[in-house]
């Protein structure tokens, strides 16, 4: 008995083995091809260089050429992650995921990106449309030589699907679904709280700007006034307690670009720093990318499944964007039978389809119901074929900054604040994509303005953008306010440039990597007061406290402790105001109100009694209740080990299958860890969220350029690439943007 139980065992263990072996082998075979020569579909002999950070390089006579070299490299690399963000715009991910999907995909149906991305590719002019498909068959090449079909395939049970030309067009249509509201949700929710508050309150509560505003040009906005007790008197009113782990509606996110003239750098060049905060994933969203396209070089990143250099440097012209948060959709009243039902099939993996039907009006699609009944048809620039123009690609051989300025003002793209350097030391900041012509007349067709405002040098010789207003007058208004974060951020790293007369590389990366805690001073103060008027309370945020040294720090508990009180007041002053609106929506959640700091202030700093619930005596016992919750909340995070801001905010930066896959996270997964930084100062850092690249440069100079990217180069968890120059960016060090000694290269020939 004992022999054959020793038998079976052995038996169990070869058979366990060969599985092994053979999910390794499978694995290794999906691997891209490094090195020799492919006979390929190109004019021209095409050569396809990698360096130890898998950055690729591509060598080709044309561009014709180099779009299917890039197509093809981008396939072996990263074909799961393309074809995800093609599913996410057109809808079609719960073929491959299954029921779990069905809800996002129904988000993305109303937009009908599918059926409209075969029009937009028509509309696209020749040259334009000629790059998606060299583009595009170069992708089907690249997947077919592969020698195994991707792995995340293999573990789905799916065969991946062939990469059409509009497929290109879908991509970047994802990315209006990662930069602005899709569902235009923050606009329906401010006409909720219009029809639920009094006028003044509503004000109040969605003031404009505040204090920390840091344009380029205009001056801060006033406070809203305080609402009068004639307004609103919640003084009688006992309100309900949020949550003490509910975050508030009143943080904003985003990105960071700053430029200097080139009469404040030593060489007369202009520089520029770009760093675009992002969802952070394995692998990271862009793909280091260098094109030699004859004598021209162009250095940056791409975006996989698209050809176009996104940010980078011509050698002439270096350009990079944060997003804008401008006004982009609007809701039109129309009729209830306005328009006429299209309906959509969703395949679901392992279930029956799902049939959803689209009312599709002359505006866009019904998607919501205003406050009195009135169906509401959606408006969205993302509809137009302007939309995904490709204009972005021009920027490949232009020369100066105002060439460049005309390139983006007519780029189809979701709308960004594009910052410009160029050789001569000219820097130029405009609006990168269309911006609408609102009238009166809802016309059915959007239009687009013929002109886009532009600020540069000389008299403008420091730039700067971070998601907050950057502009005052007509020009706001043609771009809007969609939700533009407070200026706090803005503010540093302006006066950071203002601090200084002389600049290169190494001083733009360290205002990026600049992490001190400016725009919490002043709650660290009120909590401090808190403490000095309760000597014999808060025993663990005065512990906590003694370590403050003015930074998010990894190591700070007082760091942690501030914000969260920071949060907590944030909270419990806008649940004072909940009640008419949780009488409309059970549900009622805040929209981001970015300069509720400013109404926060004047409440606290002026203590109306009339605006101060029935739950507290007065504004200190506000305060205090506040600090009392995080007192506690600390008490429990150090009991658990997790009470510095580093435990708090440490990173999680995970490949999509891995959730899935707990027991391969070591494989898939970047090394979670405690980083400086957070959303409050330019060195933005979330366990989840940060810099999807840093980038430094002076075009021309690109061999002093620095760059930095989360994640790593390849999408194949056994490729050498795979988390290359992660933990420069982890720790924030100096590396290089141009390609280094050339390790694989491979060679496409003419068939």
């Amino acid at each position: 008995m004992k022999r054959w139980v020793l038998r079976g065992l052995v038996a169990s263990l070869i058979a366990a083995l060969i599985a092994m072996a053979g999910a390794w082998l499978f694995l290794r075979a999906s691997l891209p091809t490094l090195d020799g020569e492919i006979a390929a579909d190109v004019a021209a002999a095409t050569r396809i260089e990698r360096d130890a950070q898998g950055t690729v390089s591509i060598f080709a006579d044309t561009r014709d050429d180099a779009s299917y070299a890039l197509g093809y490299v981008h396939a072996q690399e990263r074909y799961f992650e393309m074809d995800l963000m093609r599913r996410r715009a057109s809808g079609e991910l719960s073929a491959l995921f299954g029921a779990v999907a069905v809800e996002t995909d129904k988000s993305a149906r109303v937009h009908r990106f599918r059926a409209r991305s075969a029009g937009f590719l028509k509309a696209l002019p020749e040259a334009h449309r000629r790059a998606l498909e060299r583009y595009s068959q170069g992708v089907n090449a690249g997947l077919n030589d592969l020698g195994a079909r991707p792995f995340a395939y293999a573990l789905l049970r799916q065969p991946p699907q062939p990469w059409l030309a509009e497929d290109s067009l879908l991509a970047a249509l994802a990315m209006y679904f990662n930069l602005q509201d899709a569902s235009n949700s923050r606009e329906l929710k401010l006409e909720r709280m219009q029809h639920a508050l009094p006028p003044a309150v509503f004000a109040w509560l969605t003031q404009p700007g505040s204090r920390w505003d840091a344009p380029i040009r205009g001056d801060r906005l006033p406070a809203a006034p305080l609402p009068s007790s004639a307004d609103i008197d919640i003084s009688s009113i006992e309100t309900p307690l949020p949550e003490t782990d509910a975050v508030p509606a009143s943080e904003g996110i985003g990105s960071n670009n700053f430029a200097v003239a080139g009469t404040l750098t030593a060489h007369g060049g202009a520089l520029l720093a770009n760093d675009m905060h992002l969802g952070l994933r394995v692998p990271n969203i862009w793909f280091r990318t260098q094109l030699h396209i004859g004598a021209r070089r162009i250095v940056g990143v791409t975006l996989p499944g698209t050809p176009a250099i996104v940010v980078g440097s011509n050698g002439d012209v270096a350009w990079g964007f944060t997003n804008s948060y401008g006004d982009w959709l609007d809701f039109v009243r129309v009729d209830a039978d306005s328009g006429n039902v299209v309906r959509e099939t969703i395949a679901v993996k392992g279930a029956d389809p799902v049939i959803f039907d689209v009312r599709e009006t002359r505006f866009g699609p019904i998607t919501e119901i205003a406050s009195d009944g009135t169906p509401l048809a959606l408006r969205w620039t993302a509809h137009s074929p302007e939309a995904v123009n490709l204009r972005l690609m021009d920027m490949e051989n232009a020369t100066d900054v105002d060439a460049a300025v005309a390139i983006f003002n007519a780029a189809g793209m979701p709308v960004q604040n594009a910052l410009i350097a160029d050789r001569a030391g000219k820097v130029a900041w405009t609006t990168a994509g269309r911006l609408p012509l609102r009238s009166a007349d809802s016309s059915s067709q959007i239009a687009f303005r013929s002109d886009a405002p532009q600020l540069s040098s000389p008299e403008y010789p420091l730039l700067w953008s971070a998601n907050a207003r950057v502009i005052d007058g007509e020009a706001l208004d043609a771009i809007g306010d969609g939700g533009y974060t407070i200026g706090a951020r803005a503010g540093q790293i302006r006066d950071a440039l203002r601090a200084k007369s002389s600049f290169a590389e190494a001083d733009l990366l360290a205002i990026q990597l600049d992490d001190r805690a400016l725009f919490l001073e002043g709650w660290r103060a009120r909590l401090q007061s808190i403490l000095d008027a309760n000597p014999a309370q808060l025993t663990e945020v005065r512990s906590a406290l003694g370590d403050w040294n003015s930074r998010a720090d990894p190591n700070s508990r007082a760091y942690r402790v501030v914000r969260a009180f920071r949060l907590r007041v944030h909270k419990l002053f806008l649940a004072q105001f909940e009640p008419p609106l949780k009488a409309i929506d059970d549900k009622w959640s805040w929209p981001n109100l970015p300069h509720l700091e400013s109404a926060v202030e004047q409440a606290l700093d002026e203590r109306p009694r009339h605006l101060l619930a029935k739950n507290y005596a007065d504004w200190d016992a506000f305060l205090l209740a506040a600090a009392k919750d995080v007192a506690a909340d600390q008490k429990q995070r150090e009991a658990q080990g997790v009470g510095t801001w580093g435990e708090q905010n440490a990173t999680q930066i995970r490949h999509p299958l891995s959730r899935a896959l707990p027991g391969f996270r070591w494989l898939l997964d970047m090394p979670s860890e405690g980083l400086a930084g957070d959303q409050y100062m330019p060195r933005v850092q979330g366990p989840a969220f940060g810099a999807s690249e840093r980038l430094v440069v002076s075009p021309g100079r690109e061999q002093q350029a620095i760059f930095h990217m989360p994640g790593g180069q390849s999408g194949h968890p056994l490729s050498p690439f795979y988390g290359a120059g992660h933990d420069d960016w982890a720790k924030g060090r100096a590396s290089p943007l141009l390609a280094g000694p050339t390790l694989h290269a491979l060679l496409l020939l003419p068939k």
